[in-house]
């Protein structure tokens, strides 16, 4: 059995073997599965951090199914997925209201749609991660940063896994129990310094991230600054 040992991990990956099974496979990134249906991921660049992920020089040649085991011990910390301070600087508010936008594009129109049931966005869109799926993720990160936790939003985790792909359920159960990923944590640390130079780099980067999944991600946070408005 072939063993990774990653240098670097997030917080929320404990120090022990794990025996994982491999989900996907692409050029910069390994998706695991652990017995309890848990996504892990190991990585190549740092910028791709998201929850329960490390970090490795290079991967060995593997394939979908194939067991493994992760050796994260000598592992330093290098990112925190649940580490957000501070609020929104209400005066880049003209810069995130611009990410409303995205949902008038026509591969976005359906957001609209279910935006006023959100159980009906889980799975709803294109996307590897559905559009749907993304925004609901940017919409609890906007809950949690304006210190309103999920009070109005409600998801039944039970029908996660009925309605969307196993990488999207495993994407908002960390969403729900308050784990982000790196580009949105790096985005609104930007906002609540008011940083605007920094907040514009950010979004390019989040924007680039899939085809439509970082423009849904935008979307689903812009609205959920607004109602905390």
């Amino acid at each position: 059995m072939i063993l990774l040992y990653p240098f670097q991990r997030s917080a929320d990956w404990g120090n022990k073997v794990e025996k994982l099974t491999v989900r996907s496979a692409y050029r910069t990134a390994l998706n695991l599965m652990d017995h309890c249906g848990r996504r892990y991921s190991v990585l190549l660049d740092p910028e791709d951090y998201l929850p329960r992920s490390s970090l490795i020089e290079a991967f060995p040649p593997l394939e979908v199914g194939q067991e493994i085991r992760v050796g994260i011990d000598g592992a330093s910390v290098g990112f925190d997925p649940s580490q957000i301070d501070g609020l929104p600087d209400k005066k880049l508010r003209g810069l995130w209201l611009e990410w409303l936008e995205f949902m008038d594009a026509e591969e976005l129109s359906c957001l609209h749609e279910a935006i006023d049931e959100p159980e009906r966005l889980i799975g709803l869109g294109p996307g590897y991660t559905p559009a749907g799926d993304d925004f609901l993720v940017g919409w609890i990160m906007a809950l949690r940063f304006t210190g309103r936790k999920k009070s109005l939003l409600t998801i039944e985790r039970e029908m996660l896994d009925r309605k969307t792909s196993w990488f999207s359920s495993e994407m908002i159960k960390d969403a729900l129990e308050g784990r982000f990923w790196k580009r949105g944590i790096e985005l609104v640390s930007a906002i609540a310094d008011g940083d605007a130079t920094r907040v514009l780099e950010k979004t390019d980067s989040i924007t680039k991230w899939g085809h439509l999944s970082g423009k849904a991600w935008l979307a689903g946070l812009a609205y959920g600054l607004e109602l905390g408005e």
